[in-house]
């Protein structure tokens, strides 16, 4: 297989399958998703749909809720993010024009998917996913990577996104604690997470190859700033996670074998940041 960016792009073809813009789809991700439906898993967990939605809505969750239900509003509020930025994109056709490269309308597609594998972790426990908008502060982020030329941009992006990895790992690391007790609900979550790592991880390598050796020192200085702006603008996280821990996380180089280790899918880096 090829390196870099032409690397990267047969990657996505092998891992996605025919790419449909028109219809929002991915082939081989249509396969993952009709096996999901086919195959449903339930947590015997009772959730109150109506906590829930009240909790969605606040910028901090009430006192006394329980891991359990932590989780699962920080699954369903990086919902709201990955939303946000997806339709915004969507709607001003940032990455589906003609004159766009084609691994820019795989990366967008897959972000939309990531929509519904968030989505899915929330019906194992029967729940509805209320959309709603992310915070303040998210939203700015979210509408600096959509709207900002991408010269003046891809450094913050990637940073983004090598943050991004690291929550989307925390919280699959959690829920499979949270949840071993019921093995088919701690897998699902698991499977479900570990999609989006993988294409996350290679969104970081594709950032990392349209930046210049300056861009990315950015990318890297950014990154556990931003990480630490995600878990403050997602509390559940802060209360599931070990702040020092985290923190320390952050601080160290971005370990991409580490986030890589004992994925069921190959990850595809297309430069290091």
């Amino acid at each position: 297989m090829s390196t870099g960016i032409d690397g990267y792009m047969e990657f996505l073809v092998e891992r996605d399958g025919e790419a449909d813009a028109l219809n929002r789809r991915l082939s081989n991700r249509e396969e993952y998703f009709a096996d999901i439906e086919s195959n449903p898993v339930r947590s015997t967990r009772r959730i109150d749909q109506d906590v829930f939605n009240a909790n969605l809505r606040r910028r901090r969750p009430e006192p006394g809720l329980s891991p359990e239900m932590l989780f699962l509003l920080a699954t369903a509020k990086l919902n709201q993010a990955e939303r946000f930025g997806v339709n915004l994109g969507e709607a001003y056709g940032i990455n589906s024009g003609k004159d766009r490269p084609l691994e820019r309308v795989y990366i967008e597609l897959e972000e939309h998917y990531h929509t519904k594998l968030l989505a899915y972790v929330l019906d194992i426990f029967g729940l509805q996913f209320q959309v709603s908008p992310p915070p303040f502060v998210m939203r700015q982020f979210v509408k600096l990577s959509v709207f900002t030329p991408e010269r003046l941009g891809v450094a913050a992006v990637g940073a983004g996104e090598m943050a991004g990895c690291v929550m989307f790992d925390q919280l699959r690391r959690v829920g499979i604690q949270l949840f071993a007790d019921e093995p088919a609900v701690a897998a699902r979550i698991d499977s479900l997470y570990r999609e989006i790592l993988t294409d996350e991880i290679g969104h970081v390598g594709y950032c990392a190859a349209t930046c210049t050796s300056a861009e990315r020192a950015i990318m890297r200085r950014l990154y556990p700033y931003l990480g630490r702006l995600f878990a403050r603008q997602t509390p559940e996280i802060s209360q599931l996670v070990d702040r020092e821990q985290l923190h320390a996380l952050l601080d160290r180089p971005f370990d991409v074998e580490a986030l890589s280790a004992g994925l069921p899918h190959r990850t595809f880096l297309a430069a290091h940041p």
